[in-house]
């Protein structure tokens, strides 16, 4: 399929925090499981006028259904290393249930892990 060719893999990322020996706490970012994503950047009149007022890129993303992302996850691109965060809700956008692509859209922008 012509979708394969842009397919790129991910990692999602799982936050866990645990209590400090010094106090406070320790928060880390682990790798978990991976999937392929096909990603374009939101070239929308809407995303154009966002970004030029100083707000992230949008990027549209196709990812097969059984992946589980939602609305604020974090995830990386293993190739070029880039985070990105969910910036919708990943369930509300799905192919058809009589669609041959097993396919669900959300949007996402480049992010830094907080």
């Amino acid at each position: 399929m012509l979708l394969d060719y842009y397919g790129k893999e991910c990692v999602i990322l799982n936050k866990t925090t645990q209590n400090s020996p010094e106090g406070g706490y320790i928060t880390s970012w682990n790798e978990c499981a991976h999937f392929t994503n096909y990603q374009a950047l939101d070239t929308s009149t809407e995303a154009q006028i966002a970004e030029k007022q100083g707000l992230a890129a949008l990027y549209n993303v196709l990812v097969e259904k059984s992946v589980p992302l939602t609305y604020g996850d974090y995830y990386r691109d293993v190739e070029t290393q880039t985070t990105y965060r969910v910036t919708s809700e990943p369930s509300e956008v799905q192919a058809p249930a009589g669609s041959t692509l097993n396919l669900k859209r959300y949007s996402a922008e480049k992010a830094v892990l907080p």
